[in-house]
């Protein structure tokens, strides 16, 4: 187990782990084995290394004895003597299995009655020298006390304190306070409490002081350990208390927050909670180093991103004054700072933004874009501060609503600043984001590995220690009874169950009740039972059932709005017909079975409570859209989880959200409802009294906290990424720095909790398919069956037709007569099929076999070995077409397959020498091209520039004649080329190897495609939209051009079939809720719209449709009865509805039309019914965040296999980038200023030890942090003064960093270039001259220069860098980012190719359609680049729902006979289910790539963060160390004396060196002893290494010594050093020098006792 350190180990061992903690928890000793542990020190002799057994009191002595006044003084003696022992005994750890609040042990037994719930002396060793005492409750959890005086006046033997302790461990006082404080938390909820509720609240204060009165009682207050400010939880407690008196003396608005403090006692009051929240907080010390590298990666980026956008977000389109004005009586200032006088689009409160740039926004006519007014989005959306820029660039790590910055900043200053956009979001989300999971991940798994580690320590400690004892009973007793051999026997093979089933009796008139009524068995001989039993056992009954659950599921699905009555009556009288079906199958199997039978399977249950609800709706009254099967018939879809692995495994992973990860789940409830009362109590009031300020009309927003509801929705909001927009209406409503407060705490806090849910999930759920039950073996062999009766009726009537090919069969198949019991996977028979008849009692045997036959025939043997082959050529980059040749290069293989030589023999040119001569040196001619390199490099150029000619066909392509005529001869070369590289192709490698490999399929595919494009073309035929579609597939033949590429796709597509089975149970979970949203919601988003004002209608204007229409045939043509585009009329659209709300996107705008209809043809009411939120809340949960939980864990499931398959290369890397990764990372330089030569001259020596020192490199890297700080503190109102300060300090800091420069090249000559820092600080050095002195004269010149030395300037910040030569951590963070880097440019340029393919299809398709939401005259598919920034923001998932809007756009909303200049293409209306399929394949290709990045920082590299560490050490130190073993080793044996440890370690330089006084520290490393008190120099030297860089985690502890074992250590000397075995170690032998002394200052004290006042001792018999 310790070897299983990786991510790939621990996720295939997660059923391994469930069932070893199973087996512990039900690991009991017996009564007999636990009194001979206790009474024969034999047997403790002989489990000496036990850890459990050294717990047990010696021997003799009772296990469990009272805390009594002797045994308190002998505790005070020890402790006194304690004090003057070394510091070393402390190093000593208390054991993990007596810890508080644990389970005793089971090597301790049971304890007798009469030792529960008073003081007990200590059971484990460490705490016995110390005062304290345990105290076991009812449920044998262990609690620990200290046992002075609890506040200075109740001893443990006091009998208030003894009550208190009973009162503080009995469970009804903790059920008491958890329901006071359930109460609590409901009267938190309240907005407005009821006169009567503040005597609940002093009730509430007065048992929470009682609670803690009584704690303190128990415990003691604060002095000494275990006390009750020892334990963090208790200082809640006290805040609580202390905040809840405080405001009632202190009336201040500013502590209402606090009041929601009881709801956190939950936390403390659930120990399950309490130890959920302990390790997420251990995770967060383990995050230090990744929190500080996000905190200096974004702090930088925004600094870049203050000096490119300071004041851009303020440019907007004024409106130009009039021409006869007169400039004399126009304000400048208040004329361009009016709101009045911008311009403004539809529906948008902000006005509209423009740049100065040629390729940025332009202004309509009549308008100037200048800088004027304040920033969008309330003014807090802006770079013109550090702070405001900082902020956005969290926004945009958190991808929060980033689409609109984004359009925003490209809006105002160009297209180019993409590029800074795709840098943030790969370094500041992506990145971050996956070393965020990958460090929580770490900790998570470590901790698993350590649990896992432990249990099974524990458990072979039991299996050992049983078998020493059942040997021990053999040898005293000689015969032991049955049972006790079964026991032992059981314990001794690892057998779970060691529990006695005792069965009460029952009485008799009871069981002859359940006999008669339940069981039936006075009708179990009836031939009629019988049969019927057999009836719904037979496997075609399940089948039957399975298709009546789908045919069920297809007619639910077909509900739509509007529905006729005709087709209304069909699907009721369908639903009646299921129902009976589904009764008549309850009834059938409660008479087979009996209700005894019938209810012991849950399965069985939930289809009685299905058909029972059911049943009870025919007795409601019909309502339109309701069919007979009413609401719950629904949930009959589960039922396919009975026959359906996939779908159960999903059911048992929600399962587990109530399961295993049920802590985490209630530890977010809790505090999403702590934080919602908090926002409550916080900013209710603000709402309400300053919601002018947010609201043009004056009425709360859909988004508040007035109420409890609003706010736990608004939290919810924001755990699910959305927290910006709710953030800006909280500060314009409350202030700043409250809601910044409030919504860090939110964000940080809640994802923080949300990534540990999903972390516990994806740990502990199994995403493998179950095994096979007795359902889905039903439906196989029915199956099976079927078939067999097919292939049955085949061959009679082949036999009866007497066809020469049917008599070779049946020849053939009794040539292999049955045998019964033939398995499928014997490698040395053949497979064979039986002719004969198969009745239903020998259905198991032969139609098992024919199952096997066809499903591991079929596929092991065609995917198994030919797609095994051929995957691993993909992935190492070669195609199968191009391999290298066995026999020679230039020998092409045969061209035809067999059977084409069969059907035309004259292909077989054998008879005619000649001929094949001829035609052998054509193909070895075309083989030799084909595989030439520069034929290849042609290729992929033409390739490349038809890619390149796609993506100019835009839409003004029919204007520009001149490069139209080009691209058309250049499209006919272009096909040329690629049909001679075909035919090239065919004549080289023939056709049967060209059709048979999956690249030039791909290949074949476009350049068909480009024919049927060309040749109409030719023939003055225009192209069908199809053909025009399909040509955009073109630039895919970039795939197999580059072997990146190549891996990327194929392990993609790999994965496409593997996830496909649980994609169609997320599905059909899907499903579910889109019928149930159909039957909500069908119908009732329609509402009466006004085109002109483009705004609902009043409620209490038009209440119905029909009202509507009497408008518009009032000849009101602005008047419309519309429906929103996104509803739930159908699945087809509830699917993709659902979607939005899955990926939260446009999920407002549903929400918002649930929550606002009220019936069928009724027009919305604002907030009709906010309570239909829930729906969309429990998708979300269960729908979106579980089912995409399990999707990913499905994604690494196959990874996991794929990694196996393809051994040591990495999944998304080539074998020759990984070559040369290892190569890299084997000779690259690791140099110190060790390695430089100290110079001769005394000035240069001088200088040289003045730049070698640590303090030099930090003196300068204050004064890199202080220029970070000085462009900073930089904003765009600064005073000229303030300009000319900062430039002139930015002039001295450059200065000092030359000086820095000039002083290390004359201290270190021609060295100084050979460290990559020095080149990295020279080359700034450098451009900060240059951006310092030239800029000005350059600006003066040249007009495109500002924005070049602006980039140039910035270039100050990257001095900080040097940070990361500091942080340790940091930089092993960036290591993993650097190993990971070849994998991720992979994923990015298949990414790339994936955005340009659906740019160039877009722009095909949707160039002409009607502008709208997110398609404005920037983002559109008009031309390539503006196709591309559309594609690049969806891509993250990001605004997709605005994007997809205007491509379903039909009439009414859009003209189709619009004419559009230059083209021959009319109308602008979208294409509604290509569009569909165009975003959402998108979106999901898009997903699963991003996971795969994340993939690939989580798990390849898994292991790196401690192999890298032992990288760390330069070459130098290496060699340090073995010049100082040489001096302490001369005789090469790798071995030194434990006595030369401490001089050896103070011997070494930094960083290796532990100077003297070192013994404590030598001691604490816990050095393994060998064979004469030895220790071997590997073990020194990891020890060594783990201490200078501070690794912590086991499993990096782990990986270094390995890796230091294979890398450094390669003499056959130190491989056998390495099979010492380790008798001790440093640490234990201090312990037991310690424990020497004290044994001797013990026997001194006792004998100068013995001496008396004559000196003469009793002890002088003692020599």
């Amino acid at each position: 187990m310790e070897g299983k350190t990786t991510f790939w180990d621990f996720w295939g061992t997660r059923k391994e782990q469930d069932a070893l903690a199973r087996r512990i928890s039900q690991r009991k000793p017996l009564p007999s084995h636990l009194g001979k542990l206790l009474g024969n020190s034999a047997v403790r002799a002989q489990l000496g290394k036990s850890e459990m057994v050294a717990l047990l009191p010696p021997v003799g002595t009772e296990v469990f004895r009272k805390l009594t006044r002797a045994s308190l003084e002998e505790i005070r003696e020890i402790e006194g003597k304690e004090d003057k022992i070394l510091v070393a005994e402390k190093l000593r750890k208390p054991s993990g299995d007596l810890e508080s609040g644990k389970p005793l042990p089971f090597i301790f037994g049971e304890p007798a009655p009469e030792f529960v719930n008073i003081p007990l002396e200590e059971l484990d060793p460490f705490y016995q020298s110390q005062k304290t005492f345990v105290v076991l409750d009812r449920e044998k959890i262990l609690h620990r006390f200290n046992a002075d005086s609890a506040c200075c006046l109740l001893t443990p033997f006091n009998l208030m304190r003894t009550t208190a302790i009973r009162i503080v461990l009995h469970s009804f006082f903790r059920a008491f306070i958890l329901l006071t404080v359930l109460t609590n938390c409901v009267f938190l909820t309240m907005a407005q409490l009821p006169e009567w509720s503040k005597f609940l609240k002093y009730a509430f204060i007065a048992i929470y002081t009682l609670e803690a009165l009584v704690k303190l009682a128990a415990r003691g207050f604060c002095v000494g350990r275990f006390t009750f400010l020892w334990d963090p939880c208790n200082w809640l407690d006290l805040m609580v208390i202390c905040t809840a008196y405080l405001t009632e003396i202190v009336a201040a608005p500013s502590l209402s927050a606090f009041q929601v403090l009881p709801a956190l006692k939950i936390i403390t009051a659930i120990p399950g909670l309490k130890r959920t929240l302990g390790e997420l907080l251990q995770s967060m010390k383990k995050m230090g180093h990744v929190v500080a590298l996000s905190l200096v990666t974004l702090g930088v980026l925004a600094t870049l991103a203050l000096h490119n956008f300071m004041g851009f977000l303020r440019q907007k389109c004024v409106l130009m004054a009039p021409s006869n004005h007169s400039l004399e009586g126009l304000d400048y200032q208040e004329h361009i700072n009016n709101p009045a006088h911008y311009y403004y689009l539809p529906e948008d409160v902000d006005a509209l933004l423009c740049g100065n740039r040629s390729d940025a926004g332009i202004c309509p006519e009549g308008y100037t874009c200048l800088r004027a007014g304040r920033n969008p989005n309330y003014g807090y959306t802006g770079y013109d501060s550090f702070g405001w820029a900082f902020l956005a660039l969290f926004r945009l790590a958190t991808q929060d609503f980033w689409e609109n910055l984004y359009q925003l900043v490209l809006r105002s200053a160009g297209k180019w600043y993409t590029v800074y956009f795709v840098v943030d979001l790969a370094l500041g989300s992506f990145c971050l984001g996956g070393l965020i999971v990958a460090t929580l991940a770490a900790v998570s798994v470590e901790r698993k590995w350590a649990r896992m580690a432990e249990d099974d320590r524990k458990d072979k400690e039991f299996v050992r220690i049983s078998q020493l004892l059942k040997k021990k009973e053999e040898q005293e007793a000689g015969s032991i009874c049955l049972t006790e051999m079964q026991h032992s026997s059981a314990a001794e093979e690892g057998v779970v169950t060691q529990r006695e089933d005792v069965q009460k009796p029952r009485l008799a008139c009871c069981s002859i009740f359940t006999d008669i009524f339940l069981k039936w068995s006075c009708c179990s001989r009836c031939w009629a039972k019988r049969h019927l039993c057999r009836f719904v056992n037979d496997p075609f009954f399940d089948l039957a059932i399975v298709i009546c659950i789908v045919l069920n599921t297809i007619f639910m699905a077909m509900e739509h709005f509007p529905l006729t009555q005709q087709f209304y009556d069909q699907l009721s009288l369908a639903g009646l017909v299921f129902t009976i079906i589904f009764t008549g199958e309850v009834a059938l199997k409660l008479l087979a079975m009996g209700p005894y039978c019938y209810f012991q399977v849950a399965w069985n249950i939930f289809d009685s409570v299905i058909v029972a609800l059911t049943l009870l709706e025919f007795g409601l009254p019909d309502m339109y859209m309701v069919s007979a099967l009413g609401r719950f018939s629904v949930l009959r879809v589960f039922r396919l989880a009975r026959w359906w692995p996939s779908f159960n495994a999903l059911l048992k992973f929600i399962a587990k959200l109530l399961g295993a990860a049920r802590h985490s789940a209630l530890l977010l409830a809790v505090i999403t409802l702590t934080l919602a009362a908090a926002g409550m109590r916080l900013f209710g009031k603000n709402y309400k009294d300053y919601v002018c300020r947010i609201s043009q009309d004056c009425r709360l927003p859909r988004w508040h906290m007035s109420d409890f509801f609003h706010a736990a929705f608004l939290v919810f909001r924001a755990l699910c990424g959305e927290w910006i927009e709710t953030m800006w209406d909280c500060m314009e409503v409350a202030g700043q720095p409250a809601c910044l407060a409030f919504y860090a705490v939110v964000v940080v806090v809640g994802r923080l909790a949300v990534l540990n849910l999903f972390l516990a999930l994806l740990m502990n759920g199994d995403h493998r398919p179950t095994s096979q039950g007795e359902g889905q073996n039903n439906l196989k062999t029915a199956c099976n069956r079927i078939c067999g009766a097919m292939i049955r009726l085949k061959s009679r009537v082949r036999e009866c037709t007497g066809k020469k090919t049917g008599r070779k069969t049946l020849s053939k198949i009794r040539l292999n007569p049955p045998v019964t019991g033939l398995k499928s996977d014997d490698a040395g028979q053949k497979e064979f099929l039986a002719l004969t008849f198969v009745s239903s009692e020998t259905a198991g045997s032969e139609l098992e076999d024919l199952g096997r036959h066809q499903v591991y025939t079929g596929t092991l043997q065609t995917s198994g070995n030919e797609d095994d082959s051929q995957e691993k050529d993909l992935h190492n980059g070669e195609s199968s077409a191009h391999a290298p040749k066995p026999d020679g290069r230039n020998v092409p293989v045969e061209c035809f397959g067999d059977q084409c030589y069969e059907c035309c023999p004259i292909l077989n040119m054998d008879s005619c020498p000649a001929g094949l001569r001829i035609w052998t040196n054509v193909r070895k001619a075309c083989l030799s091209v084909v595989e030439n390199k520069y034929f290849r490099a042609f290729v992929t150029l033409v390739i490349l520039m038809s890619s390149a000619k796609q993506a100019i066909e835009d839409v003004y392509l029919e204007k520009r004649l001149l490069i139209r005529s080009i691209l058309e001869y250049a499209d006919l070369v272009f096909t040329c080329v690629f049909v001679l590289e075909m035919f090239l192709k065919w004549f080289a490698d023939g056709l049967k190897k060209y059709f048979t490999d999956a690249w030039c399929l791909l290949d074949f595919l476009i350049v068909l495609i480009s024919l049927l494009s060309t040749v109409p073309t030719l023939l003055g035929v225009p192209q069908t939209p199809a053909v025009q579609s399909l040509r955009t597939l073109r630039p895919l033949r970039v795939l197999s051009r580059f072997e990146g590429l190549k891996v990327v796709t194929t392990t993609l597509i790999g994965a496409i079939p593997f996830i496909l089975d649980v994609l169609l149970a997320c599905l059909t979970l899907w499903l579910i809720f889109s019928i149930t949203g159909v039957r909500m919601f069908a119908g009732k988003f329609m509402y009466c719209y006004n085109g002109t004002s483009e705004e609902y209608f009043s409620a209490t204007d038009v209440d119905n449709r029909t009202e509507c229409l009497v408008l518009i045939e009032q000849n009101f043509t602005e008047v419309r009865w519309k429906n929103t585009i996104m509803n739930f009329d159908n699945v087809a659209i509830g699917y993709l509805s659902l979607l939005q709300v899955a990926t939260f996107k446009g999920w407002m705008d549903i929400i918002y039309a649930a929550t606002d209809s009220k019936q069928i043809e009724r027009q919305p009411e604002y907030e009709a019914n906010v309570y239909k939120s829930l729906y969309f809340v429990i998708f979300i949960i269960f729908g979106s965040f579980v089912t995409f939980n399990f999707l990913i864990g499905a994604i690494i499931e196959y990874l996991k296999q794929r990694k196996a398959k393809i051994g040591g290369t990495g999944l998304f890397m080539t074998t020759y980038q990984m070559k040369c990764y290892n190569s890299i990372k084997r000779f690259r330089p690791k140099q110190n200023w060790s390695s430089v030569p100290r110079p001769q001259n005394k000035i240069q020596a001088l200088l040289f030890d003045l730049v070698t020192k640590a303090s030099f490199d930090i003196f300068f890297m204050v004064f890199a942090c202080l220029q970070v700080i000085l462009l900073a503190v930089e904003t765009s109102e600064d005073s000229i003064q303030k300009d000319d300060i900062l430039h002139w300090m930015h002039f001295v800091i450059i200065v000092i960093f030359t000086v820095e420069c000039v002083l290390k090249i004359a201290a270190l000559r021609k060295h100084y270039f050979t460290f990559g820092w020095n080149i990295f600080d020279f080359v700034l050095v450098i451009l900060f001259i240059v951006g310092l002195f030239l800029a000005d004269l350059m600006e003066k010149y040249f007009v495109h220069s500002s924005a070049l030395f602006g980039v140039i300037r910035l270039t100050r910040v990257c001095r900080i860098l040097h940070l990361l030569r500091v942080a340790k951590g940091v930089r092993r963070l960036i290591l993993v980012l650097m190993r990971s880097l070849p994998a991720l440019l992979n994923i990015g340029f298949f990414l790339f190719l994936v955005t340009f393919t659906f740019s160039v299809f877009g722009m095909k398709n949707f160039a002409h359609v009607k502008k709208g939401a997110m398609l404005d005259d920037m983002f559109n598919f008009e031309t390539f680049a503006n196709g591309a920034l559309c594609m690049f923001a969806i891509g993250t998932s990001a605004g997709w729902d605005g994007l997809l809007l205007p491509l379903m756009s039909v009439p009414p909303d859009c003209n189709p006979y619009t004419e559009h200049t230059g083209t021959s293409i009319r109308g602008d209306c979208g294409r509604p289910a290509v569009g569909v399929v165009f975003v959402v394949s998108y979106i999901s290709l898009s997903f699963l790539v991003v996971v795969c990045m994340y993939v690939v920082v989580l798990l390849e590299n898994f292991k790196t963060i401690g192999e890298e560490s032992a990288d760390e050490l330069a070459r130098s130190d290496f060699q340090m160390f073995g010049e100082t073993w040489k001096k302490f080793d001369p005789q090469a044996s790798h071995l030194i004396h434990s006595s030369q440890l401490s001089d050896f370690c103070d011997d070494l330089k930094e960083p290796l060196r532990m100077a003297k006084p070192n013994g404590v520290k030598v001691a604490g490393m816990d050095l393994p002893l060998l064979a004469g008190d030895n220790v071997y120099c590997v073990d020194l030297l990891v020890a060594l290494v783990i201490q200078a860089r501070g690794i912590s985690g086991e499993m990096d502890k782990t990986a270094l010594k390995a890796s230091m074992e294979e890398k450094f250590l390669a003499g056959s000397q130190a491989k056998d050093a390495r099979h010492y075995e380790p008798i001790s170690s440093t640490l234990r032998r201090k312990r037991e020098d310690v424990a020497a002394a004290v044994i001797q200052k013990a026997y001194r004290r006792h004998a100068t006792r013995a001496t008396g006042p004559t000196g003469k001792s009793g002890a002088d018999a003692y020599p």
